[in-house]
């Protein structure tokens, strides 16, 4: 489970709001995939909202870029499109398998990780950005 006193934080409050939705989201798929492993309609809702709030999450931030002319959008925006791609990937080979260790393994292990690395590093430095061409 994700402690949400443990995700980082940035300059711009409405990217941490999101960031725990996001937490949110991840954690009610760890409970359904521990304690409802075969509620498979359950666990595909779970896994389109989680997949729709990416997509909202990751077109706003790629939004706010663009409006204040964040120099390293290209590259921010390229590794947005590399994580929901591979995300994509493991719902639909979840889909056809209904394999939850690929759910287990990527949206509880690697995603997490990548979630935590992305906002110290990334969004850290994006927010800053935002609050200083629009001020926070």
């Amino acid at each position: 489970m994700i402690d949400h006193s443990n995700i980082p934080k940035v300059a711009f409050d409405e990217m941490n709001m999101v960031h725990n939705e996001e937490a949110t989201l991840l954690n009610t798929l760890e409970e359904l995939l521990k304690n409802s492993p075969n509620d498979h309609e359950a666990i595909a809702n779970c896994l389109h909202e989680i997949i729709e709030h990416t997509r909202g999450h990751f077109g706003n931030e790629e939004r706010l870029m663009r409006e204040v002319g964040f120099p390293a959008l290209v590259m921010h925006e390229g590794e947005h499109i590399r994580v929901f791609n591979e995300m994509q990937r493991i719902i639909s080979g979840w889909l056809s398998t209904k394999n939850n260790e690929l759910l287990h393994e990527y949206f509880l292990g690697s995603m997490q990780e990548w979630l935590y690395t992305h906002i110290t590093t990334m969004d850290t430095i994006t927010a800053q950005f935002i609050c200083m061409r629009k001020g926070c």
